[in-house]
């Protein structure tokens, strides 16, 4: 048995044991509910079929409590596809570099998340109670689950998986079938990291190309406005992928620290009030934009 190996740039290496797959799977309950007599008059008005439109309704109308917990997961979600390369949906390539972080601040995550919903389900009866007088006609005391079977409706679930093995066909069938089998997967791993180690690239290069041309002046002459941002989301860039470069992409490091270096020498307040620093900035932003191929 084999293990898949990295033959993109430089070295052969073994991705089995460079980086492991993460998934993460966070739900919380909708609180929508279909209103069928609604749907009906509504259709019914229009002239239309009964499956031409429907109507739903937000049980929680007027509370921020789960809208908070919905925020927080998609923060959660937006955050761990930073912090992964993409790989298949669901799935994340996570490089061991990034593993202990990631592991330590999924955690904090995941405890927030259910501080929330804790809180969320203290306040649900007093919730439920108010909603007869927020959803008016809309309302149905039947289509507000019980307390107690709340807790299941959120769930903050995460697996951590090896990358498998090439040729790990565990199946009885003559050896031609099983080599194919193995071609079909070798393809399908090869495309993926290729797609896995676009991702990081496409990261830098829109950074950089945000960066030009928030330092380029308007036709008039006049200095755009940016928040320190422009240089702290540099900064974050760059460090996270001294981490996702899981190939080890010597391109992709060299431009990597070009950026580093020319955001490190560089002072937020001087952007501000020198138009020479902007220029000196833009011009070495626009050196890697032109340096690789993107």
């Amino acid at each position: 048995m084999t293990e898949n190996t990295l033959t993109i740039t430089g070295p052969v290496v073994s991705l089995s044991s460079m980086a492991m797959l993460v998934e993460l799977r966070i739900s919380t309950w909708t609180a929508r509910k279909r209103d069928n007599e609604t749907t009906m008059d509504v259709n019914t008005s229009k002239e239309a079929d009964q499956d031409a439109g429907s109507v739903y309704k937000y049980l929680m109308a007027g509370s921020d409590h789960l809208k908070k917990i919905e925020k927080y997961a998609a923060k959660c979600r937006g955050w761990n596809s930073t912090q992964t390369l993409p790989w298949m949906k669901g799935v994340g390539l996570l490089p061991m570099e990034n593993f202990f972080k990631y592991r330590e601040q999924l955690g904090t995550m995941e405890a927030n998340f259910y501080a929330l919903v804790h809180d969320f389900i203290i306040a649900y009866p007093q919730i439920k109670n108010d909603q007869a007088f927020k959803l008016g006609k809309y309302y149905r005391a039947d289509e507000f689950p019980d307390v107690e079977t709340l807790p299941r409706r959120f769930k903050f679930e995460y697996n951590f998986l090896p990358v498998p093995e090439s040729g790990d066909f565990r199946i009885n069938c003559e050896a031609r079938v099983k080599a194919d089998l193995q071609e079909q997967y070798d393809k399908m791993f090869q495309d993926k990291l290729q797609e896995a180690m676009r991702d990081p690239w496409d990261r830098l290069h829109n950074m950089l190309i945000r960066m030009s041309e928030r330092l380029t002046d308007d036709e008039g002459g006049e200095r755009k406005i940016f928040r320190d941002s422009l240089l702290e989301n540099a900064v974050e860039l760059c460090d996270l992928l001294t981490r996702l470069n899981v190939t080890k992409d010597p391109e992709l490091e060299k431009a990597r620290r070009m950026l580093e270096q020319a955001v490190t020498l560089t002072d937020i307040k001087d952007l501000r009030a020198d138009e020479s620093s902007r220029i000196e900035l833009k011009t070495s932003v626009d050196e890697i934009i032109n340096k690789f191929n993107w």
